[in-house]
């Protein structure tokens, strides 16, 4: 019988369980498949020829081979790890945000080349050493973003008023600014510095916004306006924390 088909692919590994005896289900995420789920026959074995290649948050190329429920691994060479990451308990938290936002947030068989360019960004800059309200805040703009889930920021979400004198509130139920004739009491006020500030988060890599002044404070400011947008609108809070093996 023909051998089932093989592909290559380079991967970012963001999430792993143990399976069976020594085994190992490893997540990915792909430009070309998006998320994708594999089979590491015999990794947790000493003597395993996947030793050291499949580490969260590494990247690596990939041979695969097709099969009934999951592809089966079949060679792994690690390209690229974020050695810093795991010394600074902070930088390994936001590692692990990085994982579960894009695996919950992402499906299979979607090609993901957008999005694995700016997750392979983020790692790369937390291993450089950012950190922090202002990475964070990024971070998740940048995937609300690119993901195609961007609050608006540019006009009220009622009557598209765009105006430099206008006075605006962030509606997180509506999911952007609205203006102060529009606004509610749950809407919370929305300087004109903030929501440029936010626009330039969505827009920009991150050591570009890493050298604007004030980042970080106006960062720390609107943090928790953006959580409440996942909240709301994506059905679970995504916060910084170190969740094992099955992240």
């Amino acid at each position: 019988m023909p051998g089932k088909p093989s592909y290559k692919t380079k991967a970012i590994v963001i999430g792993r369980v143990n399976f069976g005896e020594a085994d190992r289900v490893v997540r990915f995420l792909t430009p070309e498949h998006g998320k994708l789920a594999a089979v590491a026959k015999g990794v947790r074995r000493i003597k395993s020829r996947f030793g050291g290649h499949l580490e969260l948050f590494g990247e690596v190329e990939l041979m695969l081979t097709e099969g009934r429920n999951l592809d089966t691994i079949t060679s792994a060479r690690l390209i690229w790890y974020p050695n810093q990451i795991a010394s600074n308990y902070d930088r390994l938290g936001m590692a692990f945000l990085i994982a579960k936002a894009v695996d919950r947030l992402t499906e299979p068989d979607h090609p993901a080349a957008a999005l694995y360019a700016m997750v392979r960004e983020a790692l790369a800059a937390l291993d450089s050493g950012a950190a922090g309200a202002l990475f964070e805040l990024w971070f998740k703009l940048r995937l609300l973003e690119t993901l195609g889930y961007r609050p608006e920021l540019g006009s009220c979400m009622i009557c598209a008023q765009n105006s430099p004198e206008a006075r605006y509130s962030f509606s997180t139920e509506r999911g952007g600014i609205v203006c102060a004739s529009d606004s509610s009491p749950l809407d919370v006020p929305m300087s004109a510095l903030q929501i440029k500030f936010w626009r330039l988060l969505c827009d920009y890599p991150y050591v570009t916004i890493s050298h604007i002044d004030d980042a970080a404070a106006l960062a720390q400011q609107t943090l928790y306006l953006c959580d409440g947008f996942y909240e709301h609108h994506l059905g679970s809070q995504f916060r910084p924390t170190l969740t094992g093996e099955s992240a």
